[in-house]
């Protein structure tokens, strides 16, 4: 994707705008205020003849005034005056995208392009776009449609073109306890794929400090710049510091380098140490570019990312704020899971297919008020016992490597949490010749949640990352892996037994499975309900992806899995059923990217041919199963649907013995093959895969 990148810098020097100085009256805007019992916020309203603003650079919904929390002020009016058509007048977490729209290239002057949030804009004669032309005109606004509750606020905004684009925009503002989220979604409803950037400019007026010394930025990765601070900044270290406090009409505007692209970088912290007042703020997509604009009134951290929309789909994307109180440089650390948001289209497919048959995931409880830090060194597993003799708590360990000398026991009630994966890493020792963490069959636990850090192996002993397992009788229940790396074990990754409810988003379980071929990055065996998200399952040693034996309801979306020596996924057994694989993609593996066999599975060396032992009700929407050697390896399986897929490998796409499927709006570029005799099937392709 080739996005124009304009530098910010430029508005700078040309945007003060000098209106006749006086007291602004914001109070004739339309607005709104949503407060719960911690943060309040006020909000102003898009509207095209009395709005805030007016102009065309920034999104005119979440133009925000005002954000409290425990007596701090986060943003506020940054100008000595205030125009609604001059481009650079927004307030508060406002977004744009720094490149020109949707169609200015193909436009010629007097046609049209768009803006997202704004309209669809008349191109006028510059040589290229430029955000800081005030005369831009609008042609059509759109529709806006607006929603509010008591701690919530959502914007709606269609566009329709003539010119190919289209899009229905949503964006929620919902406060939290301690804080708020900004909530997107953006559906391509036109004929075009909608390939934009955006930004948050972030306008910070923390408790209406100057910006100066008293004020500091922390970012999740070592920062550095080739820009010119011209004195005023020091780039350096994971922070951004000021040297001295900005005078009225200066500026600093710095490009920032050593970030990866990953949701993981997408982070920072701002802090007043004068006041204690700070904010962490986090998006859950890779970071494209990094910048940092400041002046004397308000300083600005800005993170571009990446909108690649094809036609008829959409995306989905959060910021979090995190608002707190400190007298100390010392960034917040958010305990609290965030809760993954199945897509709408999966669970419209649900219903429709299923009815009420279906039954989803519990969450865990958390305990968030004890806390017991852990600094590397220290005794994991004093922690973890202390947090669940007190009833419940938090075990947080602290930035830096943890080396484990022993197996650590998961207890009921625990939440175990990192300052992220880069930052918090578990490394298994060579005295540890076992697993990582364990929960074993007795006592039963529950609640448990373990986030934000990475648990590495050496491929040596003998030794899971995460081992649990329950009993029929008495199942481990209401367990959550958020944002964790799983990697180099020599058994499993992650092997979960007897245990319902089970939550994995936003991890990567990977190069697992040294000891050999029947182990895997993941492997379940004997659960109910299951919700993964976002996980990544690549690069097994030797053995698959995910396996998911006796596996009874369960959604996977936005799976990837690459390069398996042998089969991607494999879904088998008794009770294994109502599979749901949403966007699940899966390239590079040697034998069959989804193999779904018949066989018993305490009696696999004698072909049973038993329909009791293929999973039954399988969907899958929106999968792409591409490059591997074979594609969908199935036998005995009924009542499945394949929606909307893709399927381009190298010798079969789908081969089905004895199967019901049906399919609804699928390629094949490889065929699809159908069997009735156990002789007949590929050659090449043994039972007992």
């Amino acid at each position: 994707m080739n996005i124009k990148i304009i530098p910010l810098i430029i508005w700078m020097c040309f945007f003060e705008i000098n209106i006749l100085a006086q007291e602004v009256d914001f109070s004739k805007y339309p607005s709104a205020v949503i407060s719960n019992n911690e943060v309040s916020m006020k909000v102003y309203l898009p509207d095209r003849k009395k709005g805030v603003y007016r102009s065309t650079r920034f999104d005119w919904s979440g133009q925000i005034e005002s954000v409290k929390y425990n007596g701090h002020e986060y943003f506020g009016q940054w100008k000595d005056t205030h125009n609604p058509l001059a481009p650079a007048h927004g307030m508060g977490p406002v977004e744009a995208s720094n490149g020109a729209g949707l169609g200015y290239d193909e436009a010629s002057p007097g046609e049209g392009f768009i803006r997202l949030g704004v309209g669809i804009i008349e191109k006028g004669n510059e040589p290229e776009y430029d955000f800081h032309i005030e005369t831009y005109k609008i042609l059509d606004h759109g529709k806006w449609k607006i929603d509010k509750g008591d701690d919530w606020i959502t914007f709606k905004h269609t566009i329709k073109s003539d010119f190919g684009y289209a899009y229905v925009y949503e964006k929620t503002l919902r406060l939290s306890d301690k804080g708020f989220y900004i909530e997107h979604r953006l559906q391509n409803t036109g004929q075009k794929k909608i390939e934009l950037d955006q930004y948050n400019h972030n306008f910070f007026v923390i408790d209406k400090e100057t910006s100066g010394p008293s004020l500091k930025v922390r970012y999740p990765f070592k920062i550095k710049t080739k820009s010119d601070t011209k004195g005023l900044v020091e780039v350096g270290g994971n922070s951004i510091r000021f040297n001295k406090e900005i005078k009225a009409g200066n500026s600093v505007f710095v490009n920032l380098e050593g970030f990866k692209e990953s949701s993981l970088n997408n982070k920072f912290t701002v802090l007043n140490m004068k006041t204690g007042a700070g904010v962490t703020v986090s998006t859950d997509q890779p970071i494209i570019k990094a910048q940092f604009w400041a002046k004397n009134s308000t300083l600005c951290p800005e993170h571009l990312i990446e909108l690649s929309i094809p036609s008829g789909e959409e995306k989905t994307w959060t910021s979090k704020y995190i608002l707190y109180e400190a007298h100390q440089d010392v960034p917040p650390n958010d305990f609290k899971y965030t809760k993954v948001v199945v897509e709408p289209e999966v669970l419209s497919i649900v219903k429709d297919k299923w009815q009420d048959k279906f039954k989803h995931v519990e969450y865990p409880r958390q305990w968030l008020d004890k806390v017991i830090a852990v600094e590397p060194g220290d005794d994991i597993q004093s922690a973890i016992d202390e947090a669940n003799a007190a009833g419940g708590g938090v075990v947080f360990l602290k930035e830096g490597t943890h080396m484990l000398n022993n197996t650590l026991t998961l207890k009921s009630k625990v939440t175990i949490a990192g300052e992220g994966k880069a930052q918090t890493v578990l490394l298994q020792s060579p005295d540890l010749k076992g697993t990582g963490f364990i929960a074993e069959d007795k006592p039963r636990i529950t609640d448990v949640v373990i986030k934000d850090l990475t648990l590495r192996g050496m491929r040596t002993g003998d030794g899971n990352g995460v081992l649990m397992r329950g009993r029929n009788e008495s199942r481990h229940t209401r367990i959550m892996f958020q944002n964790i790396m799983v990697s180099d074990w020599s058994k499993h990754g992650i092997h979960i037994k007897r245990t319902n409810n089970i939550i994995m988003d936003k991890c990567d379980i990977q190069y697992n499975g040294s000891a050999g071929g029947l182990h895997h990055n993941v492997y379940f065996l004997y659960n109910k309900y299951l919700l993964q998200s976002d996980c990544d399952m690549s690069f097994p040693v030797k053995g698959k992806g995910n396996k998911y034996t006796s596996f009874e309801h369960v959604i996977a979306q936005r799976i990837t899995i690459r390069g398996c020596k042998g089969n991607g996924i494999q879904a088998d057994h008794e009770e294994a059923g109502y599979l749901f694989f949403h966007k699940y993609n899966i390239s590079g593996v040697g034998r069959a990217a989804m193999w779904f066999p018949c066989e018993h599975y305490y009696d696999k060396y004698n072909y049973t041919e038993n329909t009791k032992y293929a999973p039954q009700n399988v969907i899958l929407n929106r999968c792409e199963i591409v490059d591997n050697a074979y594609g969908a390896m199935w036998r005995r399986v009924n009542g499945a649907y394949v929606i909307n897929c893709k399927f381009d490998n190298k010798k079969l796409d789908m081969a089905l013995f004895k199967c019901d499927v049906t399919m609804e709006n699928s390629e094949f570029l490889k065929g699809i093959g159908e069997y009735h005799d156990i002789d007949d099937w590929p050659q090449g392709v043994n039972t007992l895969w």
